[in-house]
């Protein structure tokens, strides 16, 4: 479980870490993903970061708000799927890609 204190290491991480494969994401992000209905403001703000640190490195630009917030969904939800999968002991299609690239992502 990711304390209030911890946050903004993981936001650090994501910002440091634009280039992060799926197989390297931190399990106790992919297991507070799984755990809401929904993206709660750290997840959002994990993600926002790791995107955007993912677009300046990979494309060298920013990206609108609008992609953003409908890759923050994408991630998410295929973070929930490679934390069930995790469990399930099955492996996913996504492990080897980029963890903040929405590109590519495999549908769920």
């Amino acid at each position: 479980m990711i304390t209030q204190a911890q946050e903004p290491e993981y936001v650090q991480l994501a910002e440091a870490s634009p280039a992060m494969l799926c197989r390297d994401a931190p399990p106790e992000i992919l297991e507070a993903c799984a755990l809401d209905n929904e993206p709660t403001p750290f997840l959002e703000q994990f993600f926002e970061a790791g995107i955007r640190a993912h677009a300046r490195a990979a494309h060298g630009r920013e990206l609108p708000q609008m992609y953003v917030n409908n890759a923050i969904l994408v991630l998410w939800l295929r973070a929930c799927r490679l934390y069930t999968n995790g469990l399930l002991g099955v492996t996913d299609p996504d492990w080897e890609k980029e963890f903040f690239s929405s590109a590519d992502v495999t549908p769920s």
